[in-house]
């Protein structure tokens, strides 16, 4: 544990400082929905070249959301650089949110609209502590840090 970063604090009142980062978030969900799409053209891809009469995704669906907002989390907490549990979370919780909305409007059950997005933030937040913590972002982190050091 004497290499992990849950926390990456940086000064506050620097030119350049921003304790939030929008964009991560937009790629994480980008990442999230780019890895549901694949999984889900797999699933028909399967569907298409096998003739059972009944599929049973119930299961495999739940598990690709599920993953999916883990992925997000960690390209989130990657494209971040700091604070990786807070665009993790973020990223998963509105993945979670758009996945039920989505759903309602077309008239598919959700497994619990409240339990769902709040397991997908944690599963995001999960995976933006790990994304933070990759070593190429760590690498690219302390390049950062002193490309400037008279700053």
């Amino acid at each position: 544990m004497g290499r992990l970063t849950f926390v990456h604090w940086q000064k506050q009142g620097v030119k350049g400082d921003r304790p939030f980062k929008k964009g991560a978030v937009g790629t994480g969900l980008a990442q999230a929905f780019s890895v549901t799409l694949a999984v889900f053209l797999m699933m028909g891809f399967v569907v298409l070249i096998t003739n059972q009469p009944v599929y049973q995704f119930s299961t495999a669906v739940l598990l690709t959301i599920l993953a999916s907002a883990a992925l997000g989390g960690c390209g989130a907490g990657a494209a971040a650089g700091i604070r990786g549990w807070q665009h993790g979370g973020m990223t998963g919780l509105l993945y979670g949110i758009i996945f039920v909305a989505f759903g309602a409007l077309m008239g598919l059950p959700a497994p619990d609209p409240v339990l769902l997005p709040l397991a997908m933030a944690l599963l995001g937040a999960a995976g933006g502590i790990l994304g933070v913590n990759l070593p190429a972002v760590r690498k690219r982190a302390v390049q950062r840090r002193y490309l400037n050091p008279g700053k």
